[in-house]
Parts: C-alpha cells; sequence; structure tokens
C-alpha cells in the first residue's frame, strides 16, 4: 500500500516527519519519475511510472496527472535532456510544489575523479549518490542500461572514479534498423517471456539475440576488468530500462529501479 501525505514515525525514542517528494529525470528517450518517502533518516521508494518521449510531449500534464494519488511537499527535477527539461520547468503543473531544478554536477556532493569533472553527465553522477547512500563505504559498480548503456565505478570513499559507455539496446537495435536496408526495427523494451536463444532461427531472432547476448557479453567483460585489484570486489547496481532482461544472468547484481530518482530525492530540500 502507498502511504500520502506527511506522517510521524517513530524509531528508539525519536520522532522524524515523513514528506513525499516527487522526482523527475528526463532522459534522452524517456522521462521517469517516480515519489519517495523522505523522512530525517530514511528515504522510501513509494511509486515509478515513466513516458516515452516520442509518444508524448506534454511531460508536465502525464506527471501532474499520475501525481494526483499522491500528496506531494517538495519536487526535484534534473536530466540529461535540456531542451526538454527546460520546457517541463516552463510547464510544471501549478497544482504541484515549485520544483527545484539540478542543472550542474557541482550541485551533487560527489567527487568527481575524473580528468573532465564538468563533461560528467549528471544521471551518472545521481547514479554514484544514490549507491554510495544504498552501499554505504563499500566500492560499487553501477551499470545503467538506458538509451546508452554506463558503466562507472564508485569508491568506498563515495567519489565517482569514471567507466564506460556504449550504446544499450534500444540505442543498438536503431542502429541495426536506420544504418541497414532491410533489417526491421526490434522493439528490445517490449517483456519477453524467455531471453533470446541461440542461434537465432530468423532474421528477429537472430538480431534479439544479437543485441541481447552482445549487451550482455560486454557488461560481464568491463565489470570483470573493474573488478580486478587489490581492493575488495565491488558491489555491483543494475539500473535503468533494460535492467529487468539482463538481470537474471548477473546473478550477484542487485537491482535497482530509477538509482537516479534515488540520487535526486536526497538532495531535494
Amino acid at each position: 500500500m502507498c502511504a500520502h501525505g506527511a506522517r510521524n514515525v517513530h524509531e528508539t525514542g525519536s520522532c522524524s516527519v515523513i514528506h513525499n517528494v516527487l522526482t523527475v529525470d528526463i532522459g534522452n528517450s524517456r522521462a521517469k519519475y517516480g515519489v519517495f518517502e523522505r523522512g530525517d533518516d530514511q528515504v522510501r521508494p513509494v511509486a515509478f511510472s515513466a513516458v516515452e518521449l516520442r509518444k508524448q510531449r506534454d511531460v508536465a500534464a502525464c506527471i501532474a496527472e499520475w501525481a494526483e494519488d499522491y500528496e506531494i511537499e517538495s519536487c526535484v527535477a534534473a536530466g540529461s535532456n535540456p531542451p526538454v527539461l527546460d520546457r517541463l520547468i516552463d510547464d510544471w503543473p501549478a497544482q504541484l510544489p515549485v520544483a527545484t531544478s539540478i542543472r550542474s554536477t557541482q550541485a551533487i556532493p560527489v567527487r568527481l575523479a575524473v580528468d573532465e569533472p564538468d563533461a560528467v553527465g549528471l544521471d551518472r553522477v545521481l547514479n554514484a549518490l544514490a549507491a554510495t547512500k544504498l552501499c554505504p563505504g563499500k566500492n560499487i559498480i553501477v551499470v545503467d542500461s538506458g538509451t546508452a548503456t554506463t558503466i562507472d565505478l564508485v569508491s568506498a570513499e563515495g567519489d565517482f572514479c569514471g567507466g564506460t559507455i556504449f550504446p544499450g539496446l534500444r540505442l543498438s537495435a536503431y542502429a541495426l534498423h536506420d544504418y541497414t536496408a532491410r533489417l526491421p526495427m526490434i522493439d528490445m523494451d517490449a517483456q519477453q517471456s524467455a531471453v533470446p536463444q541461440l542461434p537465432g532461427k530468423n532474421t528477429e531472432e537472430a538480431m534479439r539475440a544479437g543485441l541481447y547476448w552482445g549487451q550482455l557479453g560486454a557488461i560481464r567483460e568491463i565489470t570483470d576488468r573493474m573488478c580486478k585489484g587489490p581492493h575488495e570486489r565491488p558491489i555491483l547496481i543494475l539500473t535503468g530500462g533494460g535492467s529487468r532482461l539482463l538481470w537474471s544472468h548477473l546473478p550477484h547484481a542487485r537491482c535497482v529501479e530509477a538509482l537516479a530518482l534515488h540520487g535526486l530525492v536526497l538532495l531535494a530540500q
């Protein structure tokens, strides 16, 4: 059951007020949003949703309608798609509290131990912030499988140490269709009852198998290499739209829906 509004929670003799926080992450292909309960010392996810940007231009209206089920006390938004984020803030629903807009990694309390800190995407840094909250004092590898797949290393001290970026399942499917004459468009977002079989017996099966197993193979190789070294083996966290598809073959991973939203709620006023 989802909790609505503010309530008092008593733990070990202390009293903290719980607020509902609405978070929004504008990506390249989807807008993801969620409601969290936030107290003095806890954050609990309540509900998540998403909308594809190519199918829905009025993201603000979608969020307003969805958020009617919750008494929202504060809102925070960010994203790797600045034009859509700008439009969202301009059209922000009047019935919701004014949204805090996070537009720079400097607003996120994570040290960026990389060559070009200003070039790191907001979503990657938000993932790092959330990961350190979920697994404090641990080395962490975050795999975010979205339009692009990012694999990033976060140190036990909470530093973002960089990582890799390569095409995700959706982007790879578009590339195969757009840059060939006869290959069809494969919907990698569609829910599949089973992972693709090898070998594929027709063009679509072969494409789906190549996309899935190629993505999984890249993730395994990169994370294995990141795990080598004198330090404690990192905890693996999966997030993003493709994470559920991949999770069954990464048994030691922890799957966290919308990890960047978990980071955003930590920045809410």
